[in-house]
């Protein structure tokens, strides 16, 4: 058995446009690493690189500790684990942090022990570690992170996925943490049929770009959701400005990352400074200056490193 392995996970757009729970997309940066290390005797031991004291170090209140009670209870293997997590991206901020944590305890474990899992397996095992997180399980951040790509959910149980690869997207992301934990309580349980066709519709189209690889059609079909970003806007102040001078700067499409309060905007290369720009310079309520990432899309999810 290996004496420890180093791990990284990228971050994730989840909630991709029209996509609720179901769509998702990995990014080229930021990530986190995790390094974890196997022991003798049960129990799972949390370390936390300096910086992040407000991460929870209790196993089960944090994604990776509860993913790996749920890898040792589901694989019956023996044995504990002790896992640091270098955080090297934003937490709270909608971009997938906390099923990063998830995805890189289940692959780094599934190496250590050698229990083949599949990787619906590792998918299945990290969504339940993002309980500790959003407070249900779900499949979509952890599904791009674990295979990278463009991925949706087909179906929960059994957990269904399906792997699209894209062509190079350029993403700008203008960060900012939820002010609570979780919004996803917040969001009706039903709605009008008519927009629920045009949802599908969207749905629709947002895979019919992808798969053609029209990068400026993928940012258009991002462009509009009646589920998750109505609720979740509202969180962010100023949100119909800031999309708006998004938009304005040369982005294709614009909209709520992941469960927010980040946004994020699909623009064309020689447009990513302009995009960049517009949102760094929309002011905040704090008047500090916005954290703006540059960055696109990948195929790699999930995988095994050799040094930090």
């Amino acid at each position: 058995m290996k004496k420890e392995v180093l791990v990284r996970a990228p971050a994730t757009v989840a909630n991709f446009g029209p996509g609720f729970d179901i769509f998702a997309m990995a990014l080229e940066a930021p990530c986190d690493v995790l390094r974890i290390r196997p022991k003798p005797q049960a129990g799972i031991r949390i370390h936390i690189t300096d910086g992040w004291q407000c991460l929870p170090t209790k196993p089960e209140e944090n994604t990776a500790g509860l993913a790996a009670i749920h890898f040792f209870k589901a694989t019956g293997t023996g044995g504990g684990a002790d896992i640091e997590i270098i955080k090297r991206m934003p937490t709270g901020a909608g971009m997938g942090s906390s099923a990063a944590s998830a995805v890189a305890a289940v692959h780094g474990l599934n190496q250590l022990f050698e229990t083949s899992l599949r990787a619906v397996e590792i998918v299945s095992l990290a969504s339940l570690g993002e309980v500790a997180s959003g407070g249900t399980p779900h499949a979509d951040n952890v599904a791009a992170c674990g295979l990278g790509g463009f991925v949706f959910v087909k179906c929960l149980n059994p957990l269904g996925l399906q792997k699209i690869e894209v062509p190079p997207i350029p993403i700008v992301i203008r960060v900012r943490k939820k002010s609570q934990t979780t919004t996803r309580g917040q969001i009706p349980g039903q709605f009008a049929l008519s927009l629920m066709k045009e949802q599908m519709a969207g749905c629709a189209t947002l895979l019919h770009a992808l798969v053609a690889g029209d990068v400026k059609a993928i940012g258009e079909a991002i462009n509009r959701d009646h589920i998750s970003e109505p609720v979740r806007a509202r969180s962010i102040p100023g949100y119909d400005e800031l999309k708006k001078r998004a938009l304005e700067a040369g982005a294709f499409g614009c909209n709520v990352s992941g469960g927010g309060s980040s946004v994020f905007a699909i623009c064309s290369a020689d447009k990513t400074a302009a995009v960049a720009d517009a949102m760094r310079s929309f002011p905040r309520p704090d008047e500090a200056v916005a954290e703006v990432i540059i960055t696109r899309s990948s195929n790699q999810g999930v995988t095994e490193i050799d040094g930090l």
